[in-house]
């Protein structure tokens, strides 16, 4: 009996792992797709006002590498787990 619960406690210990980083690349994504709808009106004010181009570029190019941060901390946070259960 000790034996089975030794492993339903490893598989819930487990789940919860999976299930946080879950939930931290959820938020993640949530904010990426925020991120990407700003550059998107970014773009278009590029497009309609050309004189403000410099500073919506300027704020095009920030965005752009937030998100590559973001992305980049999600996939080094799979990788991790990938790494650890394989």
């Amino acid at each position: 009996m000790s034996v089975e619960c030794n492993s339903e406690d490893a598989i819930n210990a487990l789940k919860n792992e999976f299930l946080r980083e879950f939930q931290r690349v959820q938020k993640l994504v949530h904010r990426f797709i925020d991120d990407l709808t700003a550059i998107s009106g970014y773009a278009q004010i590029v497009q309609l006002k050309p004189e403000q181009s410099a500073a919506e570029l300027r704020k095009i190019m920030h965005t752009v590498e937030k998100c590559t941060q973001m992305l980049r901390g999600c996939i080094l946070g799979l990788k991790e787990l990938e790494r650890k259960y394989s």
